[in-house]
């Protein structure tokens, strides 16, 4: 089922009943359909720019009769707020977003604080955010924006579902930084001065 971009605020396509959760960035949907089919009383919404790839995990979750899990090509933060009311999402995803490592770049990066303050209005209180990245930086400032945003970092847990870098990270020896975030019943807060999220350095990994 398609649906047309409509403005913020106006009409919202009826989910069901079903808890709400969105992957940004899903890639070729290894995790996605293995947290679908693990959990198949949640409805999994994966979101992902690249029309290749939105389309293999189409044809991917058909043949393995994942009827919980929907697919949608553009940007996260365009169709974030036009897909869902405030406090609708049980939870959000977001694995390995691409580092973007050129500094005329940078401004394409995921994690921010635009993105921070947006899931904070979207997550019902007590929805979580499962992070995942393999760039030490990335970790630490998504970490610092999350936090500043208002969500309260979760204790460590070892995750159900491992993507397919994960899997090959385990194989390697590669160093994996998860956390998890909850949306508290607070007031979404201002976030300081000029700091966007996005402007981290590191050591770009050969």
């Amino acid at each position: 089922m398609m649906y047309g971009c409509a403005e913020p605020g106006s009409v919202f396509p009826d989910w069901g009943p079903q808890p709400l959760e969105v992957e940004i960035g899903p890639g070729r949907g290894g995790f996605a359909l293995d947290y679908a089919a693990l959990h198949p009383s949640r409805r999994l919404l994966v979101i992902e720019s690249r029309k290749a790839d939105c389309e293999l995990i189409r044809s991917r979750a058909a043949r393995r009769g994942l009827a919980n899990l929907e697919v949608f090509q553009g940007d996260a933060k365009l169709l974030l707020p036009r897909f869902f009311l405030d406090r609708s999402l049980a939870g959000a995803h977001i694995q390995f977003p691409d580092p973007w490592w050129k500094t005329r770049h940078h401004k394409r990066r995921m994690v921010d604080v635009e993105l921070a303050r947006l899931l904070r209005r979207l997550l019902k209180p007590g929805g979580v955010i499962d992070f995942r990245t393999d760039v030490p930086a990335y970790f630490r400032e998504a970490l610092q924006t999350w936090l500043e945003a208002g969500f309260r970092e979760l204790p460590e847990a070892a995750p159900d579902v491992l993507s397919t870098r994960e899997r090959r990270y385990a194989i390697t020896g590669q160093p994996v930084f998860r956390a998890r975030f909850e949306n508290p019943a607070t007031d979404i807060v201002t976030l300081p001065g000029s700091r966007t999220g996005r402007d981290w350095r590191d050591i770009r990994r050969k």
